[in-house]
C-alpha cells in the first residue's frame, strides 16, 4: 500500500468537523474538563448523601462522561487514520492523559459513594427519583466485597496509562512498525499484508494462490516480533491475575467478567460457569460442523484436506466487483424491515460522511464503531470493494444505528451496553443483509450468500471462539501460577487448533502464531461475547425466516442501551442464555447452510 492519508478523496473520509471544527475547539475542550473536574472536587468533597444530591452527582458525571467522549473520540479517529503521522500521535497522547484525569476524579467519587453501606446504595437504586441509574447504582453496590482502599484505587487509576501500556504496545506495533512483503492478489496487483487485511481480505479470497502468498508472507512478518509481543500478552495477562488476586477474586476470569470500569464501561456480570457454557457447547458441536464445511470444501476444489489458510475462504466464489454505490443502496434497503425511521438512520451514515472506508499507510488495523455525545457514531472500515467488505460496513452500522437509539432514550451512563449484548445488533444487521440479497438474487447468488454468511460464522463464531478458547487455558495456567512464555503461547494455540479442527485442516507452519494476530486479547475475554450476540441475532433471524414478527419488539430493546442487564434485554426478545437451547438452536443454522450447500454441490 502506497497511498497517504493525504491522497484518500473527501467522500472517502469522515467528516470529524461535527465533532470539532478544529484543534483549537479541541484543545477548548480539553480545558474545559479540568475546569468540570475541578468544580465536581469542590462540590463533592464534603457532599452528604440523599436522592437529590446523588442525582445532581449522577448528572454532572455523565456531563463529564460526555466531555471526554467527545476528546477521546476525536483523538482516536484522527489516530485511526494515520497513526504514523506525530500530529495524530501528539492528539492521541492528549487525549489518554485526559482520560487518566477524568478517570482518577470518577474513582475518587466512586470511593466516596461506596463508603455507603450496600443497603443504602441499593436504597437509592430502587428509589424513584435514581431510576435511570437503578443498574448502576446495584452493580456499584454488588462491588464494594472487591474495592480496595482508596489511596490504592487513587494509585491504579493515576496508573491507568501504564496499565494498558501491553494494548498500546500491541497496537502501535502492529499498526506503525511491522512490515510485510507485498504479494500478488487475483488479479496480479501489488497487496499490503498487515494482519487485519489478511484477515478480512485475504482469508476470504477464492484464490489459493493468492491466500497461501499472503497467509506466508504474513507469517514471515510475524517472526521477528515473536518474542516481543509474547512479552506484552504475558504483561497483559500477568497484570489481571495481579489484579484479581488484589481484589480477592476467585479467579482472573471471574474479575474479568464483573469489573466495571469507573467510566461505567459495563462488564458482562455472570458466572464463570456462563462463560464455561458458552466455549463448551460450542467447542464440541460447531466443530463438528465446521470440519463437515471444511471437507465439503476440499472435496469440491479436489484437495485432499484444506491448508490453514482455506480455513476461511467461501466455498462459492463472489468475484463481483461492489462498488460503494451498491453498499450505500443495499444495506438501507435490507434493513427496511425495521422501518422508515430506522431505514433513513443508517441512510444518514451515508450522506452525512459517517464512514472512513479509505485505506492508508498508518491507517489503523481493524473495524470499529465509536459512538460520540451529542454528535453520531463513527464508522472506520476501509473498503476494498468485496461482498465481505460489505457485510463489514452493515456490522459496524448494526453498532452505530444501537448507538443513536440508545442515546436518544437513554442516559449517558446508560448508553453504552454490556460486551455481552452489543454484538447482536451488528449481527442482526448481517443477516437482514444476507436475507435481502438472497430474496432478490438468483439460485447462483443464494449459494454465494449461504457461502458469505459461513464466512461471518467463521469470524463471529469460529476465529473469537478459538481467540477465546486460548484466553480461557492461559489464564487458567497463569491462575495456576505456571509461567506463560512465547513457547507455551505457541503450543496451547497449536493444541485448541488441533481439538477444533481435527484432521479436516492441515496446520501449516506458522498456525501456532494466530495469537499474535488479534488485539482482542486486550480487552479482557471479549471474544466470547461474539458468540452470545450472534446467538441472539441468528435465533432471531431464524424467527424472521419462519415469518414472525420480530421487529418492533427488537427496536424497543435497542432503545435500553445499558439500562438492563443483557441476558434480561435477551429474555425480552424470549430468548433465554442460560440454557444451551439458543446456543444449539444457532449452530443448527451454521448445519442448515452447510446441508444447503451440500445440497447444491452433491
Amino acid at each position: 500500500m502506497s497511498v497517504r492519508r493525504q491522497d484518500i478523496r473527501e467522500e472517502e473520509v469522515w467528516n470529524l468537523q461535527d465533532i470539532f471544527k478544529n484543534e483549537d475547539e479541541f484543545q477548548q475542550a480539553v480545558e474545559l474538563i479540568d475546569h468540570t473536574i475541578e468544580q465536581m472536587r469542590e462540590n463533592t468533597e464534603k457532599m452528604e448523601w440523599n436522592e437529590s444530591r446523588l442525582m445532581q452527582y449522577l448528572h454532572a458525571r455523565d456531563a463529564l462522561l460526555e466531555q471526554c467522549n467527545r476528546v477521546m473520540g476525536y483523538a482516536m479517529l484522527r489516530f485511526s487514520e494515520d497513526g504514523t503521522d506525530p500530529i495524530h500521535q501528539a492528539l492521541f497522547a492528549r487525549a489518554r492523559n485526559v482520560r487518566m484525569k477524568v478517570e482518577e476524579q470518577l474513582t475518587r467519587e466512586r470511593d466516596g459513594l461506596l463508603k455507603l453501606s450496600q443497603e443504602t446504595l441499593h436504597r437509592f437504586a430502587e428509589s424513584e427519583e435514581c431510576k435511570s441509574y437503578q443498574l448502576f447504582l446495584r452493580e456499584l453496590a454488588e462491588s464494594k466485597a472487591h474495592v480496595l482502599h482508596p489511596e490504592v484505587e487513587h494509585t491504579l487509576a493515576a496508573l491507568g496509562d501504564v496499565l494498558s501500556s501491553p494494548s498500546t504496545l500491541y497496537r502501535t506495533t502492529t499498526g506503525a512498525d511491522m512490515r510485510f512483503a507485498l504479494v500478488a492478489d487475483e488479479q496480479g496487483q501489488e497487496f499490503a499484508v498487515t494482519p487485519f487485511s489478511v484477515l478480512i481480505r485475504a482469508e476470504s479470497s477464492t484464490d489459493k494462490e493468492f491466500r497461501q502468498r499472503a497467509y506466508e508472507s504474513l507469517v514471515a512478518g510475524l517472526k521477528p516480533y515473536h518474542h516481543t509481543l509474547a512479552m506484552s500478552l504475558v504483561t497483559e495477562i500477568q497484570k489481571n491475575v495481579t489484579l484479581a488476586k488484589l481484589r480477592g477474586y476467585s479467579s482472573t476470569a471471574d474479575m474479568l467478567l464483573h469489573q466495571s470500569t469507573a467510566f461505567g464501561d459495563w462488564a458482562d456480570q455472570v458466572p464463570v460457569s456462563f462463560f464455561e457454557r458458552v466455549l463448551n457447547v460450542f467447542m464440541k458441536e460447531l466443530a463438528p460442523q465446521m470440519r463437515r464445511y471444511a471437507r465439503l470444501r476440499s472435496r469440491v476444489w479436489g484437495m485432499e484436506r484444506l491448508h490453514f489458510w482455506d480455513v476461511k475462504a467461501p466455498l462459492v466464489a463472489h468475484s463481483e466487483h461492489v462498488p460503494f454505490s451498491t453498499v450505500t443502496k443495499s444495506i438501507p434497503e435490507a434493513v427496511s424491515p425495521l422501518g422508515k425511521d430506522y431505514q433513513k438512520l443508517i441512510e444518514r451514515a451515508f450522506y452525512e460522511r459517517w464512514i472512513y472506508r479509505g485505506d492508508n499507510i498508518g491507517a489503523l488495523q481493524g473495524a470499529y464503531c465509536y459512538p460520540i455525545a451529542g454528535v453520531h457514531p463513527y464508522v472506520f472500515a476501509p473498503y476494498h470493494h468485496t461482498l465481505y467488505d460489505m457485510f463489514i460496513v452493515a456490522h459496524e452500522l448494526g453498532h452505530a444505528g444501537h448507538a443513536v437509539l440508545a442515546a436518544e432514550h437513554q442516559v449517558q451512563q446508560n448508553r453504552s451496553s454490556s460486551r455481552l449484548f452489543v454484538e447482536a445488533p451488528s449481527t442482526f444487521h448481517e443477516h437482514l443483509l444476507a436475507h435481502y440479497l438472497r430474496s432478490s438474487h438468483g439460485e447462483q447468488a443464494v449459494a454465494e450468500i449461504h457461502s458469505m454468511q459461513l464466512l461471518t460464522f467463521h469470524h463471529n463464531f469460529v476465529t473469537h471462539l478459538i481467540e477465546a478458547e486460548l484466553l480461557r487455558r492461559l489464564y487458567r495456567l497463569a491462575d495456576e501460577g505456571q509461567p506463560l512464555t512465547a513457547g507455551v503461547l505457541d503450543t496451547v494455540q497449536l493444541d485448541i487448533l488441533k481439538d477444533f479442527w481435527g484432521d479436516s485442516v492441515h496446520l501449516d507452519e506458522g498456525a501456532e502464531m494466530t495469537w499474535m494476530r488479534q488485539a482482542h486479547y486486550y480487552s479482557g475475554l471479549y471474544p466470547y461475547t461474539y458468540a452470545v450476540g450472534l446467538t441472539a441475532s441468528t435465533v432471531l433471524a431464524a424467527r424472521l425466516e419462519r415469518g414472525e414478527n420480530v421487529m418492533t419488539n427488537w427496536l424497543e430493546i435497542l432503545k435500553l442501551g445499558g439500562s438492563v442487564h443483557a441476558l434480561d434485554a435477551f429474555q425480552r426478545m424470549d430468548i433465554d442464555m442460560n440454557t444451551e437451547q439458543p446456543f444449539q438452536e444457532a449452530i443448527s443454522y451454521v448445519g442448515k447452510r452447510i446441508d444447503d450447500l451440500e445440497n447444491l454441490y452433491p
